[in-house]
């Protein structure tokens, strides 16, 4: 079990001190947290929480490629995810641009994009 994570959103509605008491309960030993879920406690707090319960987490989950203002929040993301000790951050790319059906010019943007952000991750 301690190989387990358990993923934030499975328990959206379960407030984060009670989901990390119950998972380290349970003998779970990670937990992937949300972004959007970090709430006013903010990035410092919950990972003491995390700490303090005995778990790691295992990923941060948040920041769209396609989102106004994309290349600071995933660098905001990355540091997050840094503070948090999460070992992988996973990027939500979003769709095809209106009318488009190109999914490999989509997917080659989306790929340089992440490439534009290599430096700052690295620096993480």
């Amino acid at each position: 079990m301690r190989r387990l994570s358990f993923n934030q959103a499975t328990a959206r509605h379960w407030p984060l001190p009670e989901m990390l008491a119950g998972c380290a309960a349970a003998g779970i030993g990670g937990v992937g947290l949300w972004r959007e879920m970090l709430g006013p406690r903010g990035t410092a707090r919950t990972a003491a929480l995390v700490r303090d319960a005995g778990l790691a987490v295992t990923s941060l989950c948040g920041g769209s490629l396609g989102a106004a203002g994309w290349f600071d929040d995933i660098r905001r993301a990355i540091d997050d995810a840094a503070a948090l000790g999460a070992p992988a951050l996973v990027l939500v790319p979003g769709g095809l641009p209106g009318g488009s059906r190109d999914l490999d010019g989509a997917r080659a943007r989306v790929g340089d994009a992440i490439g534009d952000l290599v430096p700052h991750a690295l620096a993480a």
